[in-house]
This record gives structure tokens, sequence and C-alpha cells, in this order.
């Protein structure tokens, strides 16, 4: 006899047969414990199911309703990968009996357990507060706190003369303060009288709110006469008490230092009480003579971009509480970098500052190898007065060659730093070392300078390139230099003189092995929204001249010199050394070496001449400018470049000088004059002013200021391919010959016969 199956009786088969199966190789976890129980959280624990390994366990909380029933009834679920066998409980209430389930995931089928049976606990009830010692005492008010209570939704405040709080203050008779707090100002007593406070925690249950039993209770006695306290309440100052330098402040209600704040710029102490908030708009100051204290969460005490957090006493008690400082970048693009420092001192890792920046765009500053080299962003934590060089976020405006850079706008979270800052420093190799502003205020480079005189040299550096459309290009140096004679910017900055602005890192050269950053250097009321600030006051006596190297192809390099109080004609702490990072510089040569920064002494003499040096890649059309001039060079004295290659005499107050250089590094080439002494007009061809390049697939052959006669062009087997008569021109262009990368002879002769050879391949 044939058996016969439908479908039906199939599809039970097989459901049977799953049911079996998952029955067999799926177990429930065993030996459920919560422990750890308070009013709002519990603990977890389980022994591993038999059928493990396999995917994780699943658990429910619930006060109603079966095991995967759905959101009626479900206080908190989760899942924990296998391996894991504890979990944190939340969301909780306080006295109230709650149900556990739990169930295994073998497979990604998926294949469950089935669910456990039923784990029940209960809550303890909510806890009493712990009130502490209360804050901003006076002779008519002072600030009763105490601890916060977690799942506490608000808090109930009694106040009273009588210590069995037998009669209650008017108004503050089970007082309700909102769940965020953990402070309220008491005001309206009596001068020179005993108080006392007591605080209850409010919650809620499974049936509605409760209220905790009592809190310790503060004996609290007024003092006789007002103490300099000055306390910020419901949008004005109590008792029309306004800060000064002397008083302790208490900001119990938000508050906005702006142009509308007309009397806190400088106070004792700061304290913000919790639940409210304290911002430093851009462009104003706070000096603060002691310390901070911030009750408050981080991003609700905030000091904008551009703002100073002046702490004037390396001594005063430490600050208390993270804040968030935020600091813009210079205006830049995806591919570039800056220097950064932190200005607060806590955990914020690298990455945590700058999200977006891939992990292997982070550096440190190995000064023995002189590299940057790459460090972990996500362990390494901000260390104030260390350097860090962080490539942009990565999804930062890029160059594309037409639109414009951006800033980027960067948050440091971590407890204000004040006090001494001692930064270790390496010595090895040439002795560079990135450091950083360790303070939330502006620092004077020129005092920072003179105070480790015996740890650095005179020189800053301060990273300020942008990367052209390639992300690579070498078109100028990538730093801006200082000493206190001033400073050398680029051509995306201004020069740096005098400043070093929140958030900043830049490299020192060591000469000993500490630097030390106080509170001596602190600036409180200086802002700029770039890195570098754009003017001071000058101290010492100066003249100086900025001059500058262009071309059409974005090169800029400057260099400044001078005469200056207390320089010398050799070299000292007035000149600054060029870093020679790029092969393409103008420089000043003190002993043949070559500075961004040259201060001679005093006094001037119209005599004097002073070498320059030129370093060019590419052979090609450049210019020599005057990029600006003060002191006795905006009065009136004259500026002359001299070319000895041409050997001509330029004024260049009258104009910039353009010229044709050859790839090379020029020590003789030019020379800076303050007087136009005659030359010869008649010189004759100087085979170093003859500069052969190529230029929109043609050969271009400049002579200077000397006329060519002729010229013939040779290729390596002395064939003959041009002849040029007549020229009679400094300047000639040939675009008749095809381009082949072969090696060419060029012979030029002058008026004089002099024959000058050169060689180039095209």
């Amino acid at each position: 006899m044939k058996l016969k199956f439908n479908s039906k009786l199939s599809f039970l088969l097989f459901s049977f047969l799953v049911a079996i199966t998952s029955s067999a190789q799926c177990n429930e976890p065993t030996s459920i414990l919560v422990d750890n129980v308070t009013s709002v959280s519990a603990i977890l624990n389980w022994t591993a199911s038999s059928s493990a390994p396999g995917i994780g366990y699943r658990f429910e909380v619930r006060t109603s309703g079966a095991p995967g029933s759905g959101a009626t009834g479900l206080v908190d679920s989760g899942s924990v990968e296998d391996g894991v066998l504890t979990s944190s409980l939340s969301g909780l209430l306080s006295d109230t009996a709650y149900s556990v389930y739990m169930r295994f995931q073998c497979s990604t089928v998926p294949l469950f357990s089935s669910w456990t049976t039923e784990i029940t606990f209960i809550t303890t009830v909510i806890p009493a507060p712990t009130a502490g010692s209360p804050s901003g005492l006076s002779d008519t008010f002072f600030s009763a706190r105490w601890i916060a209570v977690p799942g506490a939704t608000g808090y109930r405040l009694d106040v009273s003369e009588f210590s069995d709080f037998s009669v209650v203050l008017s108004g503050y008779d089970n007082l309700f303060v909102s769940g965020s707090l953990t402070s309220k100002l008491v005001s309206g007593l009596n001068p020179s009288t005993d108080y006392y406070y007591r605080v209850r925690a409010e919650g809620n249950n499974g049936t509605g709110l409760v209220t905790s039993a009592d809190s310790n209770v503060i004996l609290v006695t007024t003092s006789a006469v007002p103490s300099f306290v000055a306390v910020w309440s419901n949008g004005v100052w109590l008792n029309n008490v306004y800060p000064t330098i002397d008083h302790d402040v208490i900001l119990d209600d938000n508050f906005i230092s702006d142009e509308n704040n007309e009397y806190m710029f400088e106070v004792k102490s700061l304290t913000l009480n919790e639940g409210y908030t304290y911002t430093l708009k851009s462009g104003f100051y706070l000096i603060v003579a002691e310390n901070i204290i911030n009750n408050s969460t981080s991003n609700a005490f905030v000091l904008e971009n551009n703002t100073g957090l002046f702490q004037s006493n390396d001594a005063a008690p430490a600050n208390q509480g993270e804040i968030t400082v935020q600091r813009n970048s210079s205006a830049i693009f995806r591919l570039d970098y800056t220097m950064w420092s932190s200005p607060v001192n806590g955990s914020q890792t690298l990455k945590q500052f700058s999200l977006q920046t891939v992990n292997n765009r982070f550096y440190d500053y190995d000064t023995a190898n002189d590299i940057f080299t790459i460090i972990d962003p996500l362990t390494t934590v901000f260390v104030p007065g260390n350097g860090y060089f962080i490539r942009t976020a990565n999804n930062h405006v890029a160059n594309n060659g037409t639109n414009l850079p951006q800033k980027w706008a960067g948050s440091f979270v971590g407890v204000p730093t004040n006090g001494v800052i001692n930064v270790a420093l390496n010595t090895t190799s040439q002795g560079f070392n990135m450091v950083g502003n360790p303070y939330p205020s502006v620092i004077s480079a020129d005092v920072f300078m003179a105070e480790n005189s015996s740890n650095i040299d005179g020189t800053l550096y301060f990273w300020r390139r942008k990367n052209d459309i390639s992300g690579s290009g070498d078109t100028g140096s990538f730093y801006a230099t200082y000493t206190e004679f001033g400073g050398t910017g680029s051509d995306t900055s201004d020069d740096p003189n005098g400043f070093i602005q929140v958030g900043q890192g830049f490299l020192v050269k060591a000469i000993s092995t500490e630097l030390n950053f106080t509170s001596g250097i602190k600036v409180p009321d200086e802002f700029t929204d770039q890195f570098f600030k754009s003017a001071t006051t000058t101290q010492l006596e100066k003249h100086r001249v900025w001059i500058k190297l262009t071309n059409a192809n974005g090169i800029f390099s400057k260099m400044l010199i001078g005469y200056a109080e207390g320089a010398s004609n050799d070299t000292d702490r007035l000149d600054g050394r060029y870093i020679n990072d790029s092969g393409v510089a103008i420089t000043s040569l003190i002993d043949n070496e070559e500075y961004s920064i040259q201060a001679k002494a005093l006094p001037f003499s119209q005599e004097d001449i002073i070498p320059l040096g030129l370093k060019v890649l590419t052979a090609g059309e450049y210019t020599i400018a005057l990029d600006h001039v003060d002191g006795l060079f905006s009065a009136g004295q004259l500026v002359y470049l001299e070319d000895t290659f041409t050997s001509i005499l330029h004024n260049l107050n009258d104009s910039s000088y353009d010229f044709i250089a050859e790839v090379g590094d020029f020590k003789n080439r030019f020379v800076l004059r303050f007087s136009d002494q005659t030359m010869s007009v008649n010189q004759p061809l100087n085979s170093d002013a003859v500069v052969v390049f190529v230029k929109n697939n043609a050969i271009t052959i400049n002579t200077g200021s000397v006329q060519m006669q002729s010229l013939i062009v040779f290729d390596v087997q002395g064939r003959k391919l041009l002849t040029q008569e007549k020229v009679d021109a400094a300047e000639f262009t040939i675009d008749t010959l095809m381009k082949s990368n072969q090696v060419l002879i060029l012979q030029i002769k002058d008026e004089n016969n002099t024959i000058v050879n050169k060689k180039l391949v095209f």
C-alpha cells in the first residue's frame, strides 16, 4: 500500500521536526540573579546556556505582560553577545516590583531558547540626600547645597531658625527645587543669626510621587556684616551687590558676558551652580583672581571663540569642574593642518576633539629625527603645554581651485588650566620641540620668551601652510616666524606680532630640558579671529622692512630686516633663523647663514649693505617687493635692491623688482642697500645673469640689463639648429623649435662680443 502525503501534512511534520530540533539545540541561561539593587538600577547576572557558544542573550524587565508581548509593561530590554554574563538594568522607579525574563539566541536563523521563568525583585525606596556646607555665606543670604540623588525629579528644602524645624521660614517650607539643581539661594535673612536647613529627594514609584526621608541638618550662621559675595539670581544682582575683583561670585541663574554685561569683568572667584549656564561671548574677557568652580555640566560653562579667561594667581586654589573652550582654526581647506594645544586639563582625546580627522593624521614631533610622527588619537589625551599637529576634518571644505577656505570650529572640554605648567624639552638633533599655549587666555610671546631665555632660543615657529589643489607642492616656507623684533607670515596669514592665541601650538628650539609657562605671560584682553595677533605696542625702538618674494604660480616667501634697540650686528635673540623647510625662500645672510628675521644695531647708517639669500626650485620669472615698513623707513628712508647678476640697482619704494632666475641657491646675487650709489651702465654679459627657461612650450632667454647681439642653438652632436642675428634685446623667445626632450646648447653673444653658453633640456 502506498502512503500519500498532502502539502498540509508535510508542513505540520516539518514544523514538528523544527520544534524538536530547536528545543534540543537551544537551551535557556540558568542561575539568574538580580543584585546591587538601588532605587533606580540593578545588576543582572546569569550562568551561560548549555547550548553556548551562540549569538548572545536577550532580556526584558517588565511590570506587566508576558515576555515578548510588546511595549505595554516593558521597562528595560537589551542584548549582549555570547560570553558576556552580566548587564546593568536602568530606567527603574523606586519601591517598585519588577519581573526579569531571559533567553539565549543560538544562531542567526534566528534560533532562540524559550524565555526563562519569571525572576522578581523590588527596587529600594528613594534615598535621602546628603546636605553639604553652604556656599556664598553673607549677612543676609547663603546657598544651601546637597549631593544629587539618582532618579530624583526634584528636591524639597526646609529652612528654619530652630533645629527641630518647629517653625519654618516663610517661602522655605517644603520649597520645591528642580531635579537638575543641587543648590538653592536662601535670602532675606538676618545678620548674626543661626539657621538650619534640610533636604528631601522627590521621585516616582509605580503609583506616583514619593519623597525620601530628611537629609542631615546643616547649621549656618550668617555674618554680622556683608561679606564680599555677589550673587546673580533671578536675573539681578542680589541686594544690589555688584562683583569686583574682591568678590566671590555665585551664579544662581543663567548669565551671558556680552555687550549687555555692565558689571562682571573682574571677580575674586566664580561659582556656577548646577542647572545654570555661563557663556563668555566672543570678544569679551573675564579676570578671575582665584579659582573657578563649575557645578553644572561642561557644556553649560562655555568660552566662545576669541575670548579670554584670565586667572592671575598661579597659587590659587585648583579649578573644579569641566568647561568648554571653543576655538576656530584659521581659514583652511580639507587637507590642511593646524598646530593645536589644549587650554584645559582632562580626559579629552585627540579623536574626541576632531572626530572626522582620519586616524593616521594626528602627529607628535620627533625631535631626535626632526619629523612629525603619527600618534594614536584614540588613546592620546591632550596634555597642557604640549603641541599636537592635526589635519582638519575629512568632511571640511576641499580646495577645488575656485572655492574659499573656511575656519574649522574646535571645542576643548576639561578643567581650565591655571598655575605654573612645566613642559619637558628634548635638546637632541636641532632641538625643535612642539609646544603650545596651555591657558584659556592669550599669552605674550615676548614675555614668554623672556621668561624662558635660558630654555629656548629667541625664535618661535608657527605652522601656516595651505596645501595646493593636489595637497602637495613647495611654494614657500610652511612656517610663520617670530622674534621680539617682529614676525614674518605667509600669503595666507598675518605676521605674528606679539601674542599667542588660545589653542595655538608652535615650535621652539630647546637649549635646556624644561620650558615654563606662568600667569605672568597671560594677556587678559587681546583677541583676534586668527591665530596671530596683527598688531602690538612696540616697546623697543624698531625700524623695520618686510620684503617678499612672489611669482605668478603662487610662490611666496617673506623676510624681515631692520634696526632695533638692543640688537647687535652679530647673531642674537632678535634674529630668527630660517627653519629651512622649503626650497623656495628669500632670506638675509649673517655669516652666510640664512635668517628669516635680522635685527641690526642702532644707529642706522645709509652705508649699510645687507646680503640676501635666494632659493628657487623652478627657473622662471619672479618678483621681489616691499611688503610694508615702519619706523624711519615709513618716514622717507628709501630701500634699494642691488642685483649683482644684472648690475641693476632698483628702488623698491618706487616699484617691485621683476627678474629671471634659474634653479639654484644664490647667496651672491642680491644685496639690500639704503643709498643709490652710481653703478656702471656698460657692464659685460654675466653668465650668472643669463637665464634660460621653458615657458608655454617655447624657450625664453633673459640677459638682465645687457642686450644680446646674437644667439645660436646647437644639439649635443654640435649640429646647428637655429641662428638668430641682430637680437638687440635683453629677452628673446624661441618658438620655432619642436620640443623633443633633448639637451640643447645655447651660445649667446652680447654687443661686446662676450659669449656665454647655456644648456637646456627641450
